[in-house]
């Protein structure tokens, strides 16, 4: 029985399934299919009611209200589907099959109050909606360009202006005189078979007709063919002009005067970057004040922004400041992405769900307890019988560790080609990874291990960390024909590029059980531990417990540290700093309630006697390190402790102070 008969024969596995939701993807099919496959879960319709809310009572009150959306999640969460079906559902024009988008959306809440809500106050304030998509749309050549440029640039477009401010100054006066068509025909006269849409944004055309139609449709302005020029160097604007100037352009060419700003990809655009902070903090405040509660700005991104909440190291704290600009906040949690994961893709038939209960009743303990993770509080290890079910041939620490791991390669990579988690998932369950059968083809009771997920994004890995990916497959290739050694590498390595889960033996074992009626693996992956340690050509350490790889850099250090002999008095001068630390504070007594006694520290090395602290004290603790095999009597006066250090043991007759 093979693990791809346990799933709901109507949803094949096979069916296309978007590599990530992009604002650009406006096709009406792709569309269709996009939002046909949308699941709200509760936690998002519950988000959805109190935005809506929120937006229906800044509408409806006008004024400085708060208009400032911060959505948050995991790289893939939805983050980009919530924020375009919201602004397709308030743009009246985006229709598929000739039905509102916004019915289409209506369709995918579960419950009648959101839906309505959702109808009401899109219908009640129909907006213009301009989307932006810093990830794909940065300025070419200007990457450090703030968010408000890039944006004006977006309303340029979006308004079917040319890129060119000065000529789009120039097309907005002709506009506003009502020449537009005469302008037209002006350009078509001057290039046969070419319209003005067709050379607005081209350089060389703009440059050599511009200045001559100019002048001939504005003699008092542009008193010699030459007079225009399209340079806008010395040309200042102030940020608030900038966004009145949007905001009106908008509203005159839609006919609305409810607009929606939607930005993707905020957080990691700006990154920790002050200016571009700064610059966002301003946009956003301008928009509240001039947009009287009828102008929002939507942004996206990894982070939240809350100072204690662990995503803010995926980039920088700063974007804390922003917390004012932004006070409602949207944010996607990570059981939001298992919930539509095996809803989507992982549900079961009822003959397959019986099959894994019956699995999971006669294995699940010994599998919990197989598979339990410690010091593990970024990543739920435990789950139940239902949740065993729904997510297999996963588990839960699966879809966090996926999770996780597509957030740090986003961060390093900026998420261009990275596949989202329901992506990840549907490629290892019907593709071949490294000669094996697609998950779908493997017998039931076989589990994902973090080999699995190593395999499957091994390129973005390379990718994103190669240092990492370099030290994995040096050690896969030299243990070539050891399988186990190989997956203990692959699962190294992805733990290492997390950075929030003890490397020790005991969780990558756990991490690495392949079978719901498996045994530990626990022996086995100690075992090839140990012998990775101890190979030099492979580049592992272990630190407290902790196992990492070494760049290649570092290896090189580490073996020529290896190679240094440490100098006797440098041993002594160790050991002794120890001694002092083991007894601060000093030996002391309190006799016949009154006289307080303290003792002073020496060491005996060899014959001699070296203090170490509180020599004025009359009473000393003497202390000897020595080798049980050699010491007889000691010959001291006074009262002696030994001190155990390596190779050695407490001698005969010595006793501790």
């Amino acid at each position: 029985m093979t693990i791809r008969t346990l799933f709901d024969p109507k949803r094949g596995l096979d069916r296309p399934i978007e590599k990530v939701i992009t604002f650009a993807a406006k096709q009406e099919a792709r569309l269709k299919a996009e939002i046909s496959e949308y699941v709200v879960t509760d936690s998002i319709e519950d988000q959805f009611r109190k935005l809506l809310e929120r937006m229906q009572l800044a509408m409806e009150a006008g004024g400085e209200n708060e208009t400032g959306v911060w959505v948050s999640g995991f790289y893939g969460s939805g983050k980009s589907s919530l924020t375009k079906y919201l602004g397709f559902a308030f743009d009246n024009r985006v229709q598929l099959d000739q039905v509102p988008f916004l019915k289409y959306l209506q369709d995918r809440f579960n419950t009648p109050q959101v839906k309505a809500l959702l109808g009401t106050v899109a219908q009640r304030f129909p907006a213009a909606v301009v989307m932006l998509d810093l990830a794909s749309e940065m300025l070419a050549g200007a990457t450090m360009e703030d968010v408000s440029t890039v944006l004006y640039y977006k309303v340029l477009e979006w308004a079917g202006y040319s890129r060119n401010l000065k000529v789009a100054t120039l097309e907005r006066r002709i506009e506003q005189d009502d020449r537009i068509e005469e302008f037209e025909a002006t350009v078509k006269a001057q290039i046969p078979g070419m319209t003005w849409a067709d050379i607005r944004n081209d350089p060389l055309a703009v440059d050599a007709l511009i200045p001559q139609l100019a002048h001939e449709m504005y003699p008092a302005l542009f008193p010699t063919p030459n007079a225009f020029s399209s340079s806008t160097d010395g040309f200042f604007q102030f940020e608030k002009d900038r966004v009145s100037e949007m905001i009106d352009l908008i509203r005159r060419k839609s006919g609305k005067q409810h607009i929606l700003f939607i930005i993707d990809e905020v957080g990691q655009y700006i990154a920790s970057r002050d200016n571009l902070i700064l610059n966002l903090d301003g946009l956003a405040k301008n928009v509240k004040g001039q947009g009287d509660g009828k102008v929002w700005i939507v942004a996206t991104a990894q982070q939240t922004l809350t100072e204690d909440d662990p995503r803010a190291s995926l980039n920088s704290d700063k974007l804390y400041k922003l917390k004012d600009r932004f006070p409602i906040q949207v944010d996607l949690e990570a059981s939001d992405i298992k919930e539509i994961c095996y809803r989507r893709l992982l549900g079961k038939s009822p003959s397959g769900d019986d099959a894994l209960g019956q699995l999971f009743d006669t294995h699940g303990q010994a599998l919990r307890h197989n598979t339990k993770l410690k010091d593990a509080k970024f990543y739920s290890a435990d789950f139940d019988r239902t949740t065993f079910i729904n997510l297999y041939p996963f588990l839960p620490a699966h879809f966090d560790i996926l999770l996780r791991l597509l957030g740090a390669l986003a961060k390093s990579t900026g998420g261009v080609g990275l596949r989202s988690a329901i992506k990840v998932i549907q490629d290892i369950l019907i593709e071949e990874h490294n000669g094996h059968p697609p998950v779908a083809d493997r017998t039931v009771g076989w589990l994902a291990t973090t080999v699995t997920l190593y395999d499957s994004l091994e390129k973005d890995i390379r990718r994103a960390f190669p240092s990492v990916h370099y030290a994995a497959e040096t050690t896969c290739t030299f243990y070539r024909d050891k399988p186990l050694h190989q997956e203990v590498a692959k699962s190294i390595a992805v733990l290492q590029i997390l950075g929030n889960l003890p490397i020790t033996v005991e969780n990558v074992a756990s991490l690495m059980h392949p079978a719901a009626d498996g045994v530990s693996r626990l022996e086995p992956v100690r075992q090839a531990v140990e012998a990775m340690l101890q190979e030099p050509q492979v580049p592992l350490s272990e630190k407290e417990g902790a196992l990492s790889f070494l760049s290649e850099k570092l290896r090189e250090i580490d073996v020529e540290r290896s190679q240094i002999a440490l100098r006797s008095v440098d041993v002594r001068s160790i050991l002794n700093g120890s001694l002092r630390d083991s007894f601060d504070p000093l030996p002391r007594a309190t006799l016949l309630g009154s006289l307080q006694v303290v003792t002073g520290l020496k060491v005996l090395s060899g014959s001699s006697v070296q203090g170490l602290a509180g020599d004025q004290h009359p009473v000393q603790t003497l202390v000897c390190r020595c080798d049980r095999i050699r010491c007889s009597a000691l010959g001291h006066g006074g009262r002696v402790a030994a001190a155990a250090g390596p190779n050695y043991d407490l001698c005969p007759g010595a006793h501790r102070s």
